[in-house]
């Protein structure tokens, strides 16, 4: 989990861990910010955060509304109250509209420059939203499927996830069908990759009819670059494998990371930025592989001490990682000892380039490229500079929203106990 960026450290205080006055892991000095936005009341029930253009786009369950706010001075724009049953998921924002999907299926399009409606659709169904994907002229929009597990251990379904295809002129449904917990876009063929509603296939469909044009067995991870699905099977071979996005054949494959156990997840996989590295990760093992996306060939592996998935985040030459759990146990004293850490590795073979301690990690990595390594502890969301892992500064904000710590335009934007905060990075 991490991101880059160069400033000054300052002194340091101690950062007591868990109470336990013995063990502390060195924190940097808060940062100021720069601006503050205050939602009326509404920061409690904030679920997401998202930027596109000069804009930074809130939204808020209580009431259901999307909140509109200048990214660069903080001044609100415009706050809209949107049909809804219940929580709001991220917004996204193409050309001049913005589109928003609420849990049980509402979706509602509003003109990005002042908040007015354009429409809203009807119940749709399903539970949890997600962003929706616009492909063309048809906006894809996923409501997850819910399940609960029981005391015996089984899985009940809750609610039926539902997978969506709107008019983006109109609002009225396209094509619609079983859906899950995967929505990606592959605009340049016109098409999106989904998982059905019982998680047995992932398929690749028309975004214009819904109609499949090729599918594989249920997944564990999927990841697309600019031609290539990369994905790790849920089967007896436990691989990671590359498609092409166009026809479905196989290109490569080469072996997993492997699995702590026989009901363990399987690996995570990313792409690099540059599109040349594919990294699967693995949470019993902390296992890290890389590999080339042309050929497959792994290009070297690294274990992070972490009891959950490690995240890869890669920057330039290097890639960061960070453990989400760094804590082992007690010592005969009773205090925990901190033996998280954020390191940095070469993207070319692995080599450790630093690594310094930390604690729990709470957030998925932001980058600011070249400088800093951004993610969240807890309450705070401190900064670790890019080159050396020297622990630079911190700024309070809670993380329980979508696409939190956010990145863009120079500026960390947090959650605060009021509303939002931005942050120069």
């Amino acid at each position: 989990m991490l991101g880059a960026g160069v400033v000054g450290a300052g002194s340091l205080v101690a950062w007591r861990v868990f109470g336990d006055s013995r063990e502390a892991v060195p924190a940097p000095p808060e940062r100021p910010r720069t601006w503050s936005y205050a939602m009326a009341g509404a920061s409690g029930a904030l679920s997401s955060l998202s930027v596109s253009g000069g804009s930074l786009y809130a939204t808020a369950d209580g009431p259901p509304s999307v909140h509109a706010v200048n990214a660069a001075s903080g001044r609100g724009r415009w706050v809209a109250e949107v049909k809804a049953e219940a929580g709001l998921g991220p917004v996204a924002v193409v050309g001049s509209n913005l589109y928003v999907a609420a849990e049980g299926g509402q979706v509602n399009a509003l003109a990005a420059g002042d908040g007015s409606r354009r429409w809203a659709s009807g119940a749709l169904g399903g539970g949890p939203p997600v962003a929706p994907v616009v492909i063309g002229s048809t906006v894809c929009v996923l409501m997850e499927t819910e399940k609960v597990a029981d005391n015996a251990g089984s899985t009940h379904t809750l609610v039926e996830g539902v997978l969506c295809g709107l008019d983006a002129a109109s609002g009225r449904t396209k094509w619609r069908t079983g859906g899950n917990r995967l929505l990606l876009a592959d605009r340049p063929r016109g098409q999106l990759v989904a998982e059905s509603r019982d998680g047995d296939r992932v398929s690749v469909l028309d975004a214009d009819t819904g109609d499949a044009r090729w599918s594989l067995p249920r997944q564990d991870s999927v990841a697309l670059g600019a031609k290539v699905m990369y994905a790790t099977g849920a089967g007896k071979a436990n691989e990671v494998v590359a498609y092409d996005l166009a026809t479905g054949a196989r290109l490569w494959r080469s072996p997993a990371p492997p699995r702590e156990s026989g009901r363990s997840p399987g690996a995570r996989v990313t792409v690099s930025d540059d599109g040349r590295t594919v990294y699967a990760c693995e949470a019993g093992t902390g296992a890290v592989y890389a590999y080339d996306t042309a050929t497959g060939d792994r290009r070297w592996r690294v274990t992070v001490d972490s009891p959950v998935t490690p995240e890869a985040a890669s920057g330039g030459s290097a890639v960061f990682l960070a453990t989400s759990d760094g804590f082992r146990g007690s010592r005969s004293s009773g205090g925990k000892e901190p033996d998280g850490y954020v390191t940095a590795r070469a993207a070319s073979d692995g080599k450790r380039l630093w690594r310094t301690t930390s604690d729990d990690c709470t957030s998925a990595p932001a980058l600011v490229p070249g400088r800093s390594v951004l993610l969240a502890h807890g309450s705070h969301i401190w900064a670790y500079d890019a080159r050396t892992g020297a622990r630079l500064w911190r700024v309070a904000g809670r993380t329980g929203a979508a696409r939190v710590p956010l990145v863009a335009g120079g500026r960390l934007y947090v959650v605060t106990d009021t509303g939002i905060g931005a942050v120069a990075v």
